[in-house]
């Protein structure tokens, strides 16, 4: 397997998914197989009548090259909540309009 993602629909919002999670194979990466994932989830998603994708993460940098990952694919941050997580640790919120 050289990806996977999983996403729903978030509950008590009309139009709006959650994509929860997102993983290439570490062989596969670089290669284009998570921005196919996403533009097929997203093709999905329009089928569905989809209007906003949502993601939420960790601030840390250990998660950097997610989040430019998500910015180069239209999802900006729009949110962050400090110390979510733990003390120094906020949750960030990407948003993308389909």
């Amino acid at each position: 397997m050289a990806g996977y993602v999983c996403f729903g629909p978030t509950p008590m919002a009309f139009g709006t998914w959650d994509l929860y999670w997102l993983a290439t194979h570490p062989v596969f990466r670089g290669r284009g197989v998570g921005g196919s994932l996403v533009v097929a989830m997203e093709t999905e998603l329009r089928q569905y009548g989809a209007r906003l994708v949502r993601v939420e993460t960790s601030h840390l940098e250990s998660y950097g090259a997610a989040h430019r990952f998500y910015q180069r694919h239209g999802y900006p941050e729009v949110a962050r909540l400090p110390n979510f997580y733990q003390p120094g640790d906020d949750l960030v919120i990407m948003l993308k309009t389909l």
